[in-house]
């Protein structure tokens, strides 16, 4: 079909309007199915039967808020290990994986140097307690926003894992930006974490820095993320004094399309020094 000419803030311009159409267009006669779960957290009841909460869907993604030093990469190692599995649940046990298949995991980290990457990269396989080949960590800091997003794009379009590739985190999200306050390449970010997890039928978890003054991601690349995540993670520390680096953080979902999990907590093994869920009882949390 032709192409029509639109006229768009007195330019004019063409525009495959029908193949849009087409394509956006929801039949409200056809059934369509939820997304499939990646990994969820809790369970909720309805009608008196209780389903797992589709907390991290394929397809989706995820963001994890929180101040620094509030424990988010330990966080975000304890969500890759979940989703990978074997003794992971040991540590985590309200979240249950729905990994079907041996599908690739991709951990970038762009912020720290290697030595305390791999740490963190470590901590992962700690968890799960068998090594996971298909694991694939990176340490990005070396390189500007600009090659990040090249290089993320040529992984998932590399042949080797295109297709395979079902979990992808990304501590450090506002690494691919080089201002998080500006609005278009702010945007331009959430746009590329869109196509990326729909093309690739996979879950993207991003943590991204809290503002001083509120609960809300920092800039407006925090603000852009949140509207679009499927799930939002508040990480808060449960001791003011941030040099306790034993004390638990409470996690809670901000916001969430699905049914929400109960708020839970975290501290760090003593011996192991590796994340587990802990009870914790405070009359101020």
């Amino acid at each position: 079909m032709e192409k029509l000419k639109i006229d768009i803030l007195d330019s004019v311009e063409e525009f495959d309007y029908q193949t849009t159409f087409n394509k956006c267009f929801i039949n409200l006669d056809e059934e369509v199915k939820p997304p499939p779960t990646a990994l969820g957290i809790g369970y909720s009841e309805y009608k008196g039967n209780s389903y797992l909460n589709n907390t991290f869907s394929y397809g989706e993604f995820s963001c994890i808020v929180a101040a620094s030093k509030s424990k988010k990469t330990f966080f975000k190692s304890a969500l890759i290990a979940s989703y990978i599995g074997c003794q992971a649940s040991n540590y985590f046990p309200s979240m249950v994986s729905q990994r079907a298949s041996d599908y690739y995991v991709v951990d970038i980290d762009t912020e720290q140097g290697e030595y305390y990457a791999q740490r963190a990269f470590r901590r992962v396989a700690e968890m799960v307690g068998n090594p996971y080949i298909n694991y694939l960590p990176f340490g990005v800091e070396e390189l500007n926003a600009e090659e990040i997003v090249k290089f993320i794009d040529g992984l998932l379009q590399d042949p080797k894992f295109k297709g395979r590739i079902k979990w992808m985190s990304l501590d450090g999200i506002a690494d691919l930006v080089d201002n998080a306050n500006d609005i278009e390449k702010s945007n331009a970010v959430a746009h590329k974490l869109k196509k990326w997890r729909k093309d690739n039928k996979m879950h993207i978890n991003v943590v991204i820095h809290k503002n001083s003054t509120s609960n809300k991601a920092t800039g407006h690349l925090g603000s852009s993320i949140q509207k679009k995540a499927e799930t939002v993670i508040l990480l808060e520390d449960t001791d003011e004094n941030t040099d306790n680096r034993n004390s638990p953080i409470k996690v809670s979902q901000n916001y969430s399309r699905g049914a929400p999990f109960d708020p839970f907590y975290f501290d760090l093994d003593e011996r192991t020094a590796l994340p587990k869920e802990c009870i914790f009882s405070n009359k101020d949390w």
